[in-house]
Order: structure tokens, then C-alpha cells, then sequence
């Protein structure tokens, strides 16, 4: 049983795109949960000079799921994509 903490992060860009999502950690990762926020931005086509608004902030603990524990312990972070994210991460094709 693996204890996570979810940081609650909302995005507004310059162009007016909103991104709600989730970022994972456990307790020992929880001060680069901003960082992987950002990774996963960048991964979305969204780079910081894009964003106009933006919160990471701690919201719960819970207990992970056995889909949570395995990418935790692969990458350190889960993403769960709740609003406005895209399903596959942009190729360089995209811009």
C-alpha cells in the first residue's frame, strides 16, 4: 500500500486553453511536484511563456492504485489528466 500526495494544478494559457490535472508524488516527492507540473506542460505544447495563470497546490493523501504504485515507482509522478489535456503528448509534427 503506497500513500500519495495530489497536487491539484490548474492552467489558463495566453490563448485562453484551460488545463486541469493532477500530479501524484509520494510525501518524499512532494517538492517537485511544480517540476513535474511543468514537464508534463511541456509535453502538452505548452511552454512557461504560454501560461497566464497557474496553481500547484497540495489538495489530499490517498492510497494509490496498483496503476498509480507502478508509474510512481517507474517515474516518481503520476499524471491524472482531469480537463483540457491531451490524450497523447505532442509531436514535433504539431507546431
Amino acid at each position: 500500500m503506497m500513500k500519495i500526495q495530489v497536487f491539484d494544478t490548474h492552467v489558463t494559457t495566453t490563448t485562453g486553453r484551460y488545463l486541469h490535472f493532477g500530479v501524484l508524488v509520494t510525501p518524499e516527492e512532494s517538492a517537485n511536484a511544480e517540476r513535474y507540473a511543468t514537464q508534463f506542460l511541456a509535453q502538452q505544447g505548452v511552454i512557461l511563456q504560454d501560461i497566464h495563470q497557474q496553481s500547484c497546490s497540495f489538495c489530499h493523501n490517498e492510497i494509490a492504485s496498483a496503476e498509480v504504485v507502478a508509474a510512481i515507482s517507474q517515474h516518481k509522478h503520476f499524471i491524472l489528466k482531469l480537463e483540457g489535456c491531451s490524450p497523447v503528448a505532442p509531436t514535433l509534427e504539431s507546431y
